[in-house]
């Protein structure tokens, strides 16, 4: 019989285990799960930031029914379309224009639209401090360009040519003794100047026309923004016997038209349709001359978001591309006789040919 020592016995035990580790496991009661993914070939990113566009005002206000109100409803309206971020900051005085500006560039706006020809030297300035924003001005076109400003100006004498021309009409019509024509006008500064030369040109051309001698007053007040100084001046006008009051100048002009409301005479708007803006003046407003800034600051924004924005440039609203124009007229539209209405339409087609000529700019 073999001896087995306890060394012998220890080794067998030693063995007997390590086979034992070497079989199966036995399979847990519940395995873990994990839901599968695939790994992502690029890191998550945001949306990108909204264009922003900070719109620095003349003054008058935003709320003028016109110039102020009109650019700001055009960048509204690109907002809206085009998810671009907007704002606005009213100036309340000249002193106001570089501070108002710097304040949206600081914040680092990706377009700065400033309204008005007042804003021409800040603007300039300002574009020149902040070279890597674009900038875009209502009113004013830079002689030599600045890089990275856009200009937007409109040739609203092809608008206020035929105004002029139907304001002398209707004052025939309904004062055939002494029939004369006016405006109340805001600063005496190139773009209210170009609306009324073409207005008196459109008044000289219906004379000749007609042999009439139909006559035009009218008063620069010297701001945009006193429509109690409008009004004083539009009764001033009235009382010399003018029958139709063209408001020009904000709420200057606005003061003028309710003259003319309240003496029972007649107006035309500015800038916007005012039928829609002064629900208190519209019953005697003939038409408006409308500048379409609503329309420009609108493809204007709409180059940047697409890209195609480029400085230097000069964006010009005429008669032609729909950018000035008469607006409806709306309660008078059966009371204008139709030769005159004829006529006046043919006049607009003559300035978009270049065979009428508007007097300006003057020679």
């Amino acid at each position: 019989m073999r001896k087995w020592t306890f060394t012998t016995f220890a080794l067998l035990v030693v063995l007997s285990l390590v086979v034992a580790g070497c079989g199966p496991t036995p399979a847990p009661t519940a395995a873990p799960t994990v839901e599968a993914t695939t790994a992502p070939t690029a890191a998550p990113t945001t949306a990108p930031a909204a264009l922003k566009v900070g719109m620095v005002s003349d003054i008058g206000g935003i709320d003028d029914a016109s110039f102020n109100q009109n650019t700001w409803e055009g960048l509204q309206k690109a907002a809206k379309d085009f998810g671009v971020e907007a704002k606005f900051i009213e100036s309340q005085a000249q002193a106001d224009y570089e501070k108002n500006i710097t304040e949206f560039a600081e914040q680092k706006y990706d377009m700065i639209i400033t309204v008005g020809f007042l804003l021409g030297d800040a603007t300039g300035k300002m574009a020149a401090q902040y070279p890597n924003i674009n900038f875009a001005i209502v009113d004013y076109a830079y002689d030599p360009p600045i890089p990275n400003v856009q200009g937007i100006v409109f040739n609203v004498d092809e608008a206020a040519f035929p105004i002029g021309y139907l304001a002398a009409g209707w004052a025939a019509l309904k004062d055939p003794a002494d029939p004369q024509v006016g405006y109340v006008a805001g600063m005496q500064i190139p773009p209210v100047e170009q609306f009324i030369v073409a207005y008196e040109a459109g008044v000289k051309y219906y004379n000749e026309k007609k042999g009439t001698n139909v006559q035009v007053k009218g008063v620069y007040v010297g701001d945009f923004e006193s429509p109690d100084k409008g009004k004083i001046q539009g009764n001033s006008l009235i009382d010399e016997g003018v029958d139709v009051i063209f408001g020009v100048g904000g709420k200057t002009g606005n003061g003028g038209l309710t003259a003319a409301k309240e003496r029972g005479k007649w107006g035309i708007g500015v800038d916007v349709d005012q039928y829609y803006t002064l629900p208190n003046e519209k019953d005697i407003l003939i038409t408006s001359c409308m500048k379409r800034l609503d329309n420009a600051v609108y493809s204007v924004v709409e180059s940047l978001v697409k890209g195609t924005f480029k400085g230097g440039g000069v964006y010009v609203a005429t008669a032609a591309n729909g950018g000035v124009g008469l607006a409806p007229y709306h309660d008078f539209e059966d009371q204008i006789p139709a030769d005159l209405k004829k006529e006046v339409e043919e006049i607009q087609q003559g300035i978009i040919a270049g065979t009428i000529k508007t007097g300006w700019p003057v020679p």
